[in-house]
């Protein structure tokens, strides 16, 4: 008995050196040599996967900087600390560097502001709200409140007012822009941390179709585009667009916008509000 024991081990033992050795053979050759500089360009990543550089993740951005498919700037996650140091490695000027975007919410239509013309009692998610065949919301163009941009931001950056509108925490907001891509009614747009204004309105439509369905929409009337002297508003579909190369903060247009949805930025003060 003790005999057939010792033999079975020492067959079992045999048998697993020389796997051992195959697979140590194989590794060694079909092993890839790797580039030093991923691995160091991975540590210096915040490792937070969202894709938004438009790699699988971290590591797969580290191959492609290294590779110089990517520039520096397609992670909107990483802080200029470490983009110094990335470009550092990789021989990139660092004056090449963009200015940091957070996320901006361009809708002020809350339950108050805006009109409701139905109940929605489905799932609790913008993207399933939206495909509903009537709107919830007046305005189709409009922030439906129910906290989608909330749900995907692993930054914990957007948070739900008491208003039902998302709130962005601009120090904690990274830019990834996933929220951008959750909302469903692409009302929440990546611009430049330092914007010195934001058009806090989504909506197409003008005049009285707007103001029936939203005390703060934009009425497409361009009284915004006459008082810049920057030229740097145009309507684009009766909605109006800031070319924020062109603006100086002046807050001229915010003076004369008659719905206040042209919110400055240094001084967050809103116009009053019209009424139906």
């Amino acid at each position: 008995m003790l005999k057939e024991m010792l033999l079975a081990s020492g067959v079992m033992g045999g048998l697993g050196i020389i796997f051992a050795a195959g697979l140590a053979w194989a590794a060694g050759k079909f092993s890839v040599d790797s580039d030093p500089k991923v691995e160091l360009l991975s540590s210096l990543l915040p490792g937070a996967n969202c894709g938004s550089c438009g790699c699988s993740g971290c590591s797969g951005y580290a191959e492609a900087l290294v590779a110089g498919t990517v520039s520096v700037d397609a992670c909107n996650v990483c802080d200029a600390e470490a983009k110094q140091e990335i470009c550092s490695i990789l021989g990139v000027e660092a004056s090449e560097l963009g200015k940091r975007q957070v996320a901006k919410v361009r809708c002020r239509g809350d339950y108050s502001l805006a009109r409701w013309v139905a109940r929605y009692e489905g799932a609790q998610d913008c993207r399933a709200a939206s495909m509903v065949g009537s709107s919830p919301k007046g305005c189709r163009e409009g922030c439906l409140g129910l906290g989608t941009c909330t749900t995907v931001c692993t930054f914990g950056a957007i948070t739900l007012g008491e208003d039902h509108l998302p709130v962005v925490d601009e120090e904690k907001c990274t830019g990834c822009g996933a929220c951008a891509a959750a909302c469903p009614r692409h009302v929440i747009a990546i611009m430049d941390y330092d914007a010195p204004l934001v058009v806090r309105c989504n909506s197409h439509g003008r005049g009285r179709p707007v103001r029936e369905n939203c005390q703060v929409g934009c009425l497409g009337c361009r009284a915004c585009v006459k008082a810049c002297e920057q030229d740097a508003i145009t309507m684009v579909y009766n909605l109006a667009v800031v070319d924020l190369t062109k603006c100086i903060g002046c807050g001229a247009c915010a003076e004369k916008c008659p719905s206040g949805c042209i919110e400055m930025s240094q001084i967050g003060e809103k116009k009053e509000i019209l009424t139906a």
